[in-house]
């Protein structure tokens, strides 16, 4: 019998690519839910034409447990990846987090209610957002690395907040896959209607993954699966999806390459101050070959992505001799909208301006010509235009030096750890571990915690330990890092490479939404 599959946000860059992949395959029953609109109705007709009774297709929300309900039923496998994500979420949170933790939430309680529930897969797509900010002094990304979701981000903390839920779900098969950015075709066409743009540090370094690797990568999972190829010990693991060596650039090259695409450098249409000097995410992946290894899916780099959009979208090129009507028309009036920085100088976003600037003093000091600033991408440090390797920094056999320290012995099996050592882990977090006995090697079991801050909470050593997840309660929002980091050698060794040791910011749990109703 065909195994039936759930796909959800199947009308996303991702999720499109997922549904796609595997409804080719004609293997499997795919059933997808779809929020009741003109939009998704003429996308269904489409899709039910192209797969005809392979495809049954839900009207629903995920965010109402009875539509959740009806959408598990009989599934074998759940591929979760809706999500609200900015810069949509940015103008409606409320909507936001109902899509992506209320509805992550309703799955995993649907899938409980289930009859063989013990056997239904549950795979959840996660964000590098959830890491926060990285700079040049830590570039590399590990999944037990902290969680320290930029402030102002409501889309990391929503995610974060769902992750948390399907790690501690108690189903038997779960895994979460943290996503890097994505690339898709039509990535330069949706991105032109808000600010967003200007959130990319020049500096940022950014391994992306493609919406067609992506797709690849979850049907390979499920037919791994199938035949008996995936090991056991995939499952209830969290892991970064990324394409490796040959998507790892910066912010600066990532904008540049897309402008490339009409024949311009991104320096003949920007200015180097109209983006954000911190309070982005993104890193390069330093574990991203640990899924490859399992599912082989990272065959197209940065390079390959953007030379097939050369040939797609070879008319492009014909803006080629009119960069400042580009600037102009295309570029400028962005700037004038509420989720781009220079619309929050101008009209003093206290907030704002602390969190991705450091301050309106740090801004007014920003290069304001190509000259005058360091790119990481030309070999120059950030911070003192000095000299700097960059292919020496993106080398993998040299990024053991930088990455981040988990607080424990990570080089113990994880059958021989024990109350050491989530006691240690506890410690380096500023906390202490509360329960008295642990079962060596039983990651999965919950234990009693207490963080800096005395909160007390039940989580499993996993998740402490291999997730970077912490107290519920000290999960933004609000955002209290700079207190945090001062009580947490987990948080301080990474927060402080673009944060000073005498900031004492703190963003309400309301904070993002500053920029509603406002033009």
């Amino acid at each position: 019998m065909k195994k039936t599959i759930l796909i959800t946000g199947a009308s996303g860059s991702m999720g499109s690519e997922v549904l796609k992949q595997i409804a080719e395959t004609g293997k499997y029953n795919i059933r997808i839910i779809l929020r009741e609109k003109k939009a998704n109705r003429r996308l269904a007709a489409s899709l039910q034409k192209k797969y005809r009774e392979n495809l049954k297709i839900i009207f629903g929300d995920i965010s109402i447990f009875s539509d959740c309900e009806r959408a598990v039923e009989s599934a074998d496998y759940i591929i979760h990846c809706a999500a609200m994500i900015p810069p949509v979420i940015d103008h409606n949170p409320d909507e936001g987090y109902k899509s992506n933790f209320l509805g992550t939430l309703n799955l995993i309680n649907a899938v409980k209610k289930l009859p063989y529930k013990n056997k239904v897969k549950f795979i959840h797509i996660g964000t590098v957002a959830q890491y926060g900010n990285r700079t040049f002094k830590h570039p590399w990304i590990r999944t037990g690395d902290p969680l320290l979701v930029s402030a102002f981000d409501f889309y990391g903390a929503t995610k974060i907040m769902a992750e948390r839920e399907v790690i501690e779900s108690g189903l038997n098969y779960w895994v979460s896959l943290r996503q890097s950015g994505v690339l898709y075709d039509d990535i330069m066409l949706k991105n032109m209607d808000d600010g967003l743009m200007f959130h990319t540090g020049w500096n940022t370094p950014i391994e992306w993954a493609t919406a067609r690797t992506s797709g690849l990568m979850l049907k390979k999972l499920i037919e791994k699966d199938e035949d008996g190829t995936l090991p056991e010990d995939f499952w209830k693991r969290v892991y970064n999806i990324g394409n490796g060596k040959e998507a790892r650039v910066t912010g600066y090259e990532t904008l540049d390459r897309g402008f490339k695409l009409m024949g311009r450098s991104v320096k003949d249409v920007f200015k180097p101050h109209w983006n954000a000097a911190r309070n982005f995410h993104c890193g390069w992946f330093y574990d991203s070959h640990i899924l490859n290894d399992y599912l082989d899916f990272q065959y197209e780099g940065f390079e390959d992505f953007f030379k097939k959009l050369d040939k797609k979208f070879w008319y492009f090129k014909l803006g080629k001799p009119f960069p400042r009507l580009i600037r102009k028309f295309a570029i400028e009036p962005l700037l004038k909208t509420s989720n781009a920085p220079l619309y929050w100088i101008k009209h003093n976003f206290e907030g704002r301006i602390r969190a991705f600037f450091g301050s309106k003093e740090s801004f007014d000091k920003i290069p304001q010509t190509w000259e005058d600033y360091n790119l990481l991408c030309e070999n120059k440090n950030p911070e003192t235009g000095e000299n700097l390797d960059y292919s020496e920094l993106k080398e993998e056999s040299k990024a053991s030096s930088f990455l981040l320290n988990h607080g424990y012995d990570e080089s113990k099996k994880e059958s021989e750890l024990d109350i050491s050592d989530v006691r240690e882990a506890a410690r380096f977090r500023g906390g202490d571990c509360l329960s008295t006995e642990m079962k060596e090697g039983d990651l999965y079991t919950p234990l009693e915690w207490k963080c800096a801050f005395g909160h007390k909470f039940r989580a499993s050593p996993f998740l402490v330990l291999k997730t970077g997840h912490w107290c519920p309660e000290c999960a933004c929002p609000p955002w209290n890092f700079d207190e945090q980091a001062q009580k947490s050698p987990f948080y301080a060794q990474v927060w402080y490479d673009d944060h000073s040791h005498d900031e004492s910011s703190f963003y309400d749990k309301d904070c993002f939404r500053d920029i509603l109703h406002r033009s």
